[in-house]
């Protein structure tokens, strides 16, 4: 007979949200026999990777993933044979499906389903109502609703007011939808993995058939650029799986020193590689102002090549709009008819109060990035900025909670878990290997 999802009582554990996060936190409960219910709005496990889905998409029809399998899998789950290096969004979301069926998770998911609010309750279990009036009561909650909650927007935005097409990289699903930017002039704004790819697609991809008439990218600050591929491997093929152990002599290293020798080696690694493709100068991008450990680079393969021949063209940031006209910050003006604004997203938690969440969601502040300081028992699943894949880290983020909700790691102290909360939006990107150290050393 199949499983019965949990009981509603106070002993269970709430999910929220069935993406890449959510799912391995929900294997580990499970395999940890505590019992647990997930929510998600979507019709599918695997969040943004159902790039048709209507309001919780995010992704795009040529979409494949930046980092190889091998250092994106989860470690008990390797991707099936003759998956390419870097899969397309349709082979993710069928591997995020094949993980919930292979673990037995859906009798336990609940799709189609949105969570209108969170409440802590006087007696400290977590009230769940859902969309269509359902009540529910967990003793714990876990927040596994993703990093992409809400479209970033510029701020301030250009003055101005501009006669052409806009949209946000989030919208976009191919070059003719939601807009037909076919012999059009168009500028994306942004210079992330998204919007470089976005690009590089209007601008024919690695062939000489560019789709619009013209692709302008615009970049206010720089980020480092690197191929997904280089020399025949992925970028990534000597970087460590994050559940990887670090070598032995390492472990012995003081924190703060290990931190120091792994960023000096990944410094000095990316700028090899650099030297090899070449900097953002050379393509009239502006040149990044932290280490190169400081933010994840963008990665494309097509992107560096279409700087190169011009076919994608690189623009500073906007200064301003008049009508169908847009004026740089170098005084340049170029006419327009499409604006896709790739700037990003923002975390958004509509369905916990102001209140419990104790500070704006941008600046979240997490215990071991995971556990929150003040509200008990609430916590949040894969919100880690990283230079890694995250879904690896996740899997090690969600052992850590299991741990914790089995007695086998004590949190520490009100006093302490707030003086050690970092603002996981505002802090630089971990080194996984090290932090996973860290949370596997907090075991008894």
């Amino acid at each position: 007979m199949p499983e019965s999802p949990a009981p509603n009582a106070a002993s269970s554990i709430c999910v929220i949200g069935a993406g890449p996060s959510g799912l391995v936190f929900c294997k580990n409960l499970k395999q940890a026999g505590i019992a647990f219910e997930c929510f998600d709005a979507s019709r599918s496990v695997g969040g943004i990777w159902d790039v048709e889905a209507d309001g919780v998409g995010g992704g795009y029809r040529s979409l494949q993933t930046n980092t190889s399998i091998e250092k994106m899998r989860y470690s008990d789950f390797p991707f099936p044979e003759n998956t390419p290096d870097f899969p397309s969004h349709g082979q993710m979301l069928d591997y995020f499906n094949g993980y919930a069926d292979h673990f037995g998770l859906r009798p336990h998911i609940r799709l189609n389903c949105r969570v209108r609010s969170a409440d802590l309750t006087a007696d400290g279990a977590w009230r769940i109502t859902l969309d269509d009036g359902e009540v529910k009561n967990f003793r714990a909650c876990i927040v596994a609703t993703g990093q992409y909650g809400s479209r970033r927007w510029p701020n301030p935005e250009p003055p101005g007011d501009f006669d052409g097409e806009v949209i946000h990289s989030a919208d976009y699903l191919d070059p003719v939808t939601p807009i037909d930017c076919r012999n059009k002039r168009v500028v994306v704004v942004g210079v992330g993995s998204s919007a470089a790819e976005i690009a590089t697609e209007l601008a024919g991809g690695k062939s000489n058939a560019p789709v619009a008439a013209r692709t302008m990218i615009s970049a206010r600050s720089g980020r480092y650029i690197m191929p997904k591929v280089l020399d025949g491997e992925p970028l990534d093929a000597n970087a460590p799986h994050p559940a990887s152990e670090i070598p032995a002599a390492m472990a012995l290293v003081p924190q703060a020193e290990r931190l120091r020798m792994g960023r000096d080696l990944l410094e000095k690694a990316l700028t090899s590689i650099e030297a090899k493709v070449g900097r953002p100068e050379d393509w009239n991008l502006p040149y990044p102002s932290f280490p190169h450990w400081g933010e994840r680079p963008t990665l494309s393969d097509g992107f560096i090549p279409a700087l190169q021949d011009g076919r994608v063209e690189a623009r500073p940031g906007i200064s301003s709009f008049e009508g169908s006209s847009i004026k740089f910050t170098d005084g340049t003006i170029e006419d327009v008819d499409v604006v896709i604004y790739g700037t990003g997203y923002e975390l958004n938690f509509p369905f916990l109060k102001p209140e419990v969440l104790d500070c704006e969601p941008q600046d979240l502040a997490l215990y071991q990035r995971i556990a929150h300081p003040t509200a008990p028992n609430l916590y949040f699943a894969g919100f880690t900025r990283v230079l890694c894949s995250l879904w690896p880290l996740a899997e090690q983020q969600a052992i850590w909670l299991v741990d914790v909700l089995k007695g086998n790691i004590e949190l520490p102290t009100a006093n302490v878990l707030t003086s050690q909360a970092v603002q996981v939006q505002h802090d630089l990107p971990v080194l996984c290997n090290l932090h996973v150290l860290e949370l596997r050393a907090d075991v008894k």
